[in-house]
């Protein structure tokens, strides 16, 4: 009941706030219309109304079986705003218990988020999700409807080439744009593999029937394309494509290559956008997050203590890409006996 209520007085308040814009917050008021007070003590009064919110979640492996113990990071904000207050918000750390299941009570509420979750021997909920979060305050929560946040378990972590939230494509209808993808070199590497791209990817727009065509393409004969919506531990050993066509939405999560030789394997973290750019034209955009296997092994679970140990991320990123850019794969490391050590030098 009291979700439904908190839910109808901050309708009420957007509304009046977005009526009063900045006036509402200004700190001098001895000039305020008798209609501005009045709005001022509805906003008050919205305040005063609203009743404390929990919030109910569940952390579940990729089985969808129950994860105890894990730490879950809650932000959140209060509807201070409503008395002229910002609130910058604050982080609170609950845990799961035996069920995967876990509670957190908000007074006044105006925002919250599962900003992370956190368990050893697993991947972290902030390293994995794709997206904006839901907002548990306008979407509530229930113990029948909880917040399900699902963790992966880790695998045999290794290095790997990544480059992070690169945009590839962005083109307005009804043209049409082709890009060649070489996933070892950055934006302005003057020391690109010569001549070599991992993947092709073209997109169409049909003005019949309006929607977007994208065509991943591998380069050589060797190479393949397989498109899926599972996180795998490694890539796949077969089935790989020389073409694969996508007409969307929906449209796949994630694209595995198979690609050079000798052979490496790599993932790609997708997003596919479309947008209503006029009444006549639409936009598309295309990005991606990429993962490489320099090493030949199918491996693609990234070592995430690496993002600690930079320096050492840095030399094997710059060993990896020269050995390729002479047609050889690089020797692959003892990665936890190296991280030990990088860890002893700063002692």
């Amino acid at each position: 009941m009291y979700r439904q209520t908190n839910k109808t007085f901050l309708t009420i308040a957007m509304a009046i706030v977005m009526t009063l814009c900045v006036q509402v917050v200004a700190e001098n008021t001895k000039d305020e219309t008798p209609e501005l007070q009045a709005h001022r003590a509805k906003l008050k009064d919205v305040f005063e109304q609203l009743q404390p919110m929990r919030i109910y979640g569940q952390v579940q492996d990729v089985e969808g079986t129950p994860v105890s113990d894990a730490e879950v990071s809650v932000s959140w904000q209060q509807a201070t705003v409503l008395i002229g207050k910002a609130d910058a918000g604050r982080f609170d750390t609950v845990k799961s218990g035996k069920d995967g299941r876990w509670e957190f009570v908000i007074t006044k509420p105006h925002r919250a988020f599962v900003s992370d979750v956190c368990k050893d021997g697993y991947y972290s909920y902030k390293y994995l999700k794709t997206s904006s979060a839901r907002n548990l305050v306008a979407r509530p929560t229930s113990q029948e409807d909880p917040v399900v946040t699902v963790l992966r378990k880790k695998g045999e972590t290794t290095f790997l080439l990544q480059k992070e939230g690169y945009q590839l494509i962005r083109v307005f209808s009804p043209q049409s744009q082709m890009k060649a993808l070489d996933l070892m070199a950055e934006k302005g590497d003057k020391n690109k593999a010569e001549g070599y791209d991992d993947l092709q990817v073209a997109v169409n727009y049909d003005e019949t029937e309006g929607n977007w065509t994208v065509t991943y393409s591998a380069t050589n004969g060797t190479d393949g394309i397989i498109v899926g919506n599972d996180l795998l531990y490694e890539a796949p050993g077969d089935g790989y494509q020389k073409e694969v066509v996508l007409n969307g939405p929906p449209w796949p999560r994630y694209l595995y290559v198979r690609s050079r030789t000798p052979a490496i394997y790599s993932r790609l973290d997708l997003e596919h956008s479309i947008w209503k750019e006029s009444e006549k034209h639409q936009g598309f955009r295309l990005s991606y997050k990429s993962w490489v296997n320099p090493y030949g092994s199918r491996n693609l679970e990234y070592d995430t203590d690496l993002d600690k140990e930079w320096r050492l991320a840095d030399r094997l990123n710059d060993e990896a890409k020269a050995a390729h850019r002479q047609g050889k794969r690089p020797e692959k490391p003892d990665l936890k006996a190296l991280i030990k050590a990088d860890k002893e030098k700063k002692k």
